[in-house]
C-alpha cells in the first residue's frame, strides 16, 4: 500500500508544517508507505509564500519562508508539485489520507482547496479515501448549519473519517451516518525523542529562560511575560508582533523555521502562547506552560487541554497567567489520558489502512508521474 496525504503543509505555519512530519513519520511506523502530495492551491510568489486561508496568520518574513522550505526540503517526503487541480488525474494511491488540521474550514468551502480537502478529485477512484485529525476549526452553531448541506455531500467521498476536536464528533457522524472517530492532533501522538531528530542546536544548553510566541497582542499575555521575567529574572525570547512591548528581549526570532521554533518551546523553562501547536509541544516537553484563546480558533485548544485535564491553563486574552505557570503541573497524570488516547487514534488508523491493506493490496503503488 502506498498512501498520499493531503494537508495545508505549504502554508509557513508552524503546525502546518509540524502536523505533516508528523503524520508522515507515524505512518512511517506503522509501516505504511507514503509521501506528501504537494498540492499548491495557486502558484507561490517570487519568495514561495502562499497566502494562508486564515485571516488572523502573521505575514511571513521572507527570510522565514525560506527556513520553512530547507525544513520541507530536509524532513518531509513530498511528491512532484502539484499546482492547482488540473493534474489531479496522473494522481495514483492506494490510500488517501485528508488532514490534520483545518483541511474542512468554512474559510475555504469554496476555493480550489475543497476539491483536494474533501477529495472531490478521488471520485471514482479504487482508493481508500479517510480523514485523519481533520478540523473544521469553527464550532459557532449559526456557521455549522450554514455549512451543513455541502458537507453532507462532500464527506460522501470518505470511506472512513476521524475528526480532531471532540465537539465536532456528533455533527460530523450526523452528516454522514458513519461512525466519527475522535483522533489526537498527530504532533501529540510522537514522543518528544521524535522532534529532538530535527532540532538544529540554536539554543545554548543549560541556558534559561522564558519563551513567549504570541500570534495576537493579548493584555493578559504580555502581561504575564513581563511579570514572570521580573520575578524570576529571566531573559525573554520572543516571537510576537509587538516585540518592544516585551521586557527583558533577549532574541526576537520571527525568523525561525519549524525546527527552531520545536527546540526553543522543548528547552525553555516557561511558555506563554496562544498557538494550539506550541501548547502541544510544551505538554511533550512537560514545561510549564499557559495558552491563551484566539477569537475563531478556540475549540481545537479549549478541546484539547479539557481532554488532557488541562483545562485551567486556557485563559481568556486578557487574564494574567503567572499563578498558573508558577504552579506544577501533574505530567504523569496527563501522560496517562495522552496514552489511552494515543492508543484509541493508532486503532483506528491500523483498523482503517490495515483491512483496506489486504483489500486493495493489487493497486499500483506510484504517486504522480
Amino acid at each position: 500500500m502506498k498512501a498520499g496525504i493531503l494537508n495545508v503543509q505549504w502554508i509557513s505555519n508552524y503546525g502546518a508544517v509540524l502536523l505533516a512530519y508528523a503524520m508522515q513519520k507515524y505512518l512511517d511506523r506503522l509501516g505504511i508507505e507514503n509521501e506528501i502530495i504537494d498540492f499548491r492551491p495557486r502558484q507561490p510568489d517570487e519568495y514561495g509564500e502562499i497566502a494562508s486561508a486564515h485571516a488572523d496568520e502573521k505575514t511571513t518574513p521572507h527570510a522565514q519562508t525560506a527556513a520553512f522550505e530547507r525544513f520541507r526540503r530536509r524532513f518531509l517526503r513530498r511528491s512532484p508539485t502539484l499546482i492547482g487541480t488540473g493534474d489531479t488525474g496522473r494522481l495514483s494511491y492506494d490510500a488517501y489520507i485528508v488532514g490534520s488540521d483545518t483541511v474542512w474550514t468554512p474559510l475555504k468551502l469554496h476555493d480550489v482547496e475543497a476539491e483536494m480537502f474533501y477529495l472531490e478529485f478521488a471520485r471514482g477512484k479504487n482508493a481508500l479515501k479517510m480523514s485523519w485529525a481533520a478540523s473544521i476549526g469553527a464550532d459557532e452553531p449559526a456557521i455549522l448549519e450554514e455549512i451543513r448541506p455541502i458537507l453532507e455531500e462532500r464527506l460522501k467521498n470518505f470511506d472512513a473519517i476521524s475528526v480532531r476536536e471532540r465537539e465536532t464528533v456528533l455533527f460530523v457522524q450526523s452528516l454522514t451516518g458513519k461512525k466519527v472517530a475522535h483522533v489526537m492532533d498527530p504532533v501529540l501522538m510522537l514522543d518528544r525523542e521524535a522532534y529532538e531528530e530535527i532540532l538544529p542546536g540554536v539554543t545554548v544548553p543549560g541556558e534559561k529562560y522564558i519563551y513567549a510566541f504570541l500570534f495576537n497582542d493579548l493584555p493578559g499575555a504580555l502581561e504575564t511575560v513581563n511579570e514572570l521575567s521580573e520575578r524570576t529574572g529571566l531573559p525573554v525570547v520572543a516571537d510576537v508582533k509587538s516585540a518592544g512591548r516585551v521586557n527583558n528581549l533577549r532574541i526576537n526570532c520571527e525568523n525561525d523555521g519549524p525546527a527552531e521554533f520545536t527546540e526553543r518551546i522543548l528547552n525553555a523553562e516557561y511558555v506563554i502562547t496562544d498557538s494550539y501547536h506550541a501548547a502541544i509541544l510544551s505538554i511533550l516537553g512537560k514545561r510549564p506552560f499557559v495558552c491563551y484563546t484566539r477569537e475563531g480558533s478556540s475549540i481545537r485548544a479549549r478541546n484539547l487541554l479539557e481532554d488532557l485535564g488541562l483545562s485551567e491553563h486556557f485563559l481568556s486574552g486578557e487574564r494574567p497567567g503567572i499563578d498558573l505557570l508558577l504552579k506544577d503541573i501533574d505530567y504523569d497524570a496527563v501522560f496517562e489520558k495522552r496514552e489511552l488516547w494515543r492508543g484509541r487514534s493508532e486503532a483506528f488508523l491500523k483498523d482503517t489502512l490495515g483491512i483496506r491493506t489486504m483489500k486493495k493490496a493489487s493497486f499500483p503503488q506510484k504517486g504522480m508521474g
